[in-house]
C-alpha cells in the first residue's frame, strides 16, 4: 500500500469521525448521512433547524462543521460564500444587503416581526419578551441602535403623530398580530415586556386582537365628551365616527392627537349643506352641515339642541322644495304659522313618529326625507285631504283654541 493510499484512508477516517461528531454533538443536531450529507430537503429545512437551535442557544451545532464564522470549516461549505447568504451575513431568511434602510426592512418587519426574531432577538420562544438587540455588523446593539430600546417598534418619525412610537397608534397595520404582538404583549394581550393591550382596548371588552377600522375597539361608545352621546343616539349615525372625524382614522397624522378641533380633520362631502362645505370652526361650532340644515350650531363641546322643541335650530323657512336648504320647510301655510304667528312646529308635528325603518333622523347622510313629513302631523290637527280641522281643543295647542276647517 502506497503512502498516498495510506494518507487518503487516514484523511477519510478523520473526516468521517469529525462528521459523526457533528451529528452527535447534541440531541438536537440535524441528521446527516454516512457520506456527511444533509437530508435532500435541507435547502429549505435548514432554516427552521437553525432557528430552533438558536432558540435553544445551541446554534453552535452548525459551527461545529461549518466553522465558527460559518465560512466553511471542515465541510468546506460556507454558508456565506453561496448565493443564499452572500455578503457575509449569517444564516437568515434571504434578504438583500445592506438591509438597514427602513424602506427595506420596515415592510418585512411590519408584515410579520415574529420571523425577524429568529435571527435578531435574544429569545424566540413563544411569548418570551424578546429584545431585538443581537449585534448586526456595526450595530452593536442590533435593531435597538435605531429603534426604541426594549421594543421592536419603529423609531420616532416626525411625520407621524406626536409621541410616536411611545403611543404607537399605527399598530393596527401590523401583520400577524396574533403571533407577532403576543411576543411582547402576552398571549392574552395582558402584557409582558410590553404593556397590556387592554389598557386601551378594554373600553368595551372588545375581542382581542381588535378589529381594524372599528374605532370603538379603543374608544368608548360613545366617548363621554361634548355631543357624542346625542349624535350616537341617532340610528343613522351610530358608530359612524367618520361623519365628523373623516380623515382621522388609525394610521393618519391626526389620529391620536388630543382635542376635538385637532381630531376632527374633516366632515365628508356627503354631509355638505346645499349652500356650502361642512366644517368645524375653531370655536367648535359646526357650519354648513346638511344634518343641521346649514345652520351654525351651538358650540359642539358645551352647547346643545333640544330636537323635540328647537326645530328651527336646523330647519329654516324656504321658498321652494329643498331651497335654500335640503331640509327647508316651504309648503302650504308654513310661512303664516311659523314665520308670522311664531307657532312651535310641535303644535302640528310629532317627530317621534316612525314609518317602518324611517324616522325623523333616517339616513342623515342623504338630502332626502326618508320619512314623509305629512306622516308626522299629529292626530289633534285632523289633517285630511289637504285640510286641517283642529277645532276647539285648547289643551292640544300652544295658542289654545285653534281654527275650524281650513285648506292647508
Amino acid at each position: 500500500m502506497s503512502i498516498r493510499q495510506i494518507y487518503f484512508i487516514l484523511t477519510a477516517t478523520l473526516l468521517a469521525l469529525s462528521l459523526q461528531g457533528c451529528g452527535s454533538s447534541n440531541d438536537k443536531a440535524p441528521s446527516i448521512s454516512a457520506a456527511g450529507a444533509h437530508p435532500a430537503d435541507w435547502f429549505t429545512g435548514h432554516r427552521q433547524a437553525y432557528f430552533d437551535a438558536y432558540a435553544l442557544d445551541k446554534a453552535a451545532q452548525c459551527r461545529d462543521c461549518h466553522g465558527s464564522d460559518l465560512m466553511g470549516g471542515i465541510t468546506k461549505v460556507g454558508c456565506s460564500t453561496t448565493s443564499c447568504h452572500a455578503g457575509g451575513h449569517a444564516p437568515r431568511v434571504v434578504h438583500s444587503l445592506p438591509f438597514k434602510a427602513a424602506s427595506l426592512h420596515g415592510p418585512a418587519a411590519l408584515a410579520d416581526i415574529a420571523g425577524c426574531g429568529a435571527c435578531h432577538a435574544t429569545s424566540t420562544a413563544p411569548v418570551s419578551n424578546p429584545r431585538f438587540n443581537i449585534a448586526i455588523g456595526s450595530l452593536t446593539n442590533g435593531c435597538e441602535e435605531c429603534h426604541k430600546t426594549g421594543t421592536a417598534h419603529p423609531p420616532v418619525d416626525p411625520a407621524k403623530v406626536s409621541g410616536y412610537p411611545s403611543s404607537w397608534n399605527n399598530h393596527a397595520t401590523a401583520g400577524n398580530i396574533a403571533n407577532s404582538c403576543t411576543l411582547c404583549h402576552g398571549l392574552d394581550y395582558n402584557g409582558g415586556s410590553g404593556p397590556s393591550c387592554r389598557n386601551c382596548h378594554n373600553v368595551l371588552g372588545a375581542a382581542m386582537p381588535p378589529v381594524a377600522g372599528q374605532c370603538i375597539s379603543c374608544h368608548a361608545k360613545p366617548p363621554a365628551t361634548g355631543g357624542h352621546a346625542a349624535h350616537n343616539a341617532v340610528a343613522s349615525l351610530l358608530n359612524l365616527c367618520t361623519a365628523c372625524h373623516f380623515g382621522a382614522a388609525n394610521g393618519t397624522v391626526r389620529h391620536g392627537s388630543r382635542g376635538f378641533a385637532n381630531v376632527s380633520t374633516a366632515i365628508p362631502v356627503g354631509f355638505n349643506a346645499k349652500t356650502g362645505s361642512a366644517r368645524v370652526t375653531p370655536t367648535l361650532t359646526c357650519q354648513n352641515v346638511s344634518c343641521h340644515g346649514g345652520v351654525t350650531t351651538p358650540p359642539w363641546a358645551t352647547g346643545s339642541i333640544n330636537v323635540a322643541t328647537q326645530c328651527e335650530q336646523c330647519h329654516i323657512s324656504g321658498t321652494a322644495s329643498q331651497t335654500p336648504q335640503y331640509n327647508s320647510f316651504w309648503s302650504g301655510e308654513h310661512a303664516k304659522h311659523v314665520t308670522e304667528m311664531h307657532l312651535p312646529c310641535t303644535d302640528c308635528h310629532d317627530m317621534s313618529v316612525t314609518n317602518g325603518s324611517n324616522s325623523h333622523f333616517s339616513n342623515m347622510a342623504t338630502p332626502a326625507f326618508e320619512l314623509t313629513p305629512a306622516l308626522t302631523i299629529r292626530g289633534p290637527v285632523n289633517y285630511s285631504g289637504g285640510s286641517c280641522s283642529p277645532g276647539n281643543n285648547p289643551a292640544q295647542f300652544s295658542i289654545g283654541v285653534c281654527h275650524g276647517s281650513k285648506n292647508w
